[in-house]
């Protein structure tokens, strides 16, 4: 009788010894092409249908005495620091917004990375022949 456990066991490691090499590959692959796209700007593939571009992604940061002071009704979300999980669900329940945390000036958001992102640009973004789309996503007219 074959052991299922020291078969997946053995799948799991061969797959695993075969995707670490890709996986390294594929991040460097998208390092590059990510540092060419912030370099010289986004791209559309019509070939490949996909438009290239980096968008930044933001870390939020709270300030504890703003926020007590602000939002007395938040304050069960101030530990020594902000309690960033448990403030989040305050916002999922809707006790207060983005926005008025940001206007009370509790909320900053600070750039921690930039994220290289290909997306399908779907039938209705296709263009048909005769109006290519430029490197600045304007169309040339005829």
């Amino acid at each position: 009788m074959v052991d299922i456990r020291a078969a997946l066991l053995d799948e799991y490691l061969e797959l695993k010894e075969k995707l670490g090499p890709l996986e390294k590959r594929l991040e460097d692959v998208r390092d590059r092409l990510r540092d060419l796209v912030t370099e010289e700007g986004h791209f559309v593939d019509e070939v490949r249908a996909v438009i290239v571009r980096v968008e930044p992604r933001f870390r939020k940061e709270y300030d504890a005495e703003k926020l007590q002071a602000a939002f007395p009704r938040l304050n069960a979300c101030v530990r020594p620091s902000v309690d960033v999980a448990q403030l989040e669900a305050c916002l999922r329940a809707g006790m207060v917004t983005d926005g008025e945390l940001e206007r009370a000036g509790v909320l900053t958001r600070a750039l921690h990375s930039r994220a290289l992102v290909v997306k399908n640009l779907g039938q209705q973004n296709l263009r048909g022949p005769g109006r290519p789309v430029t490197a600045e996503g304007r169309l040339d007219l005829p």
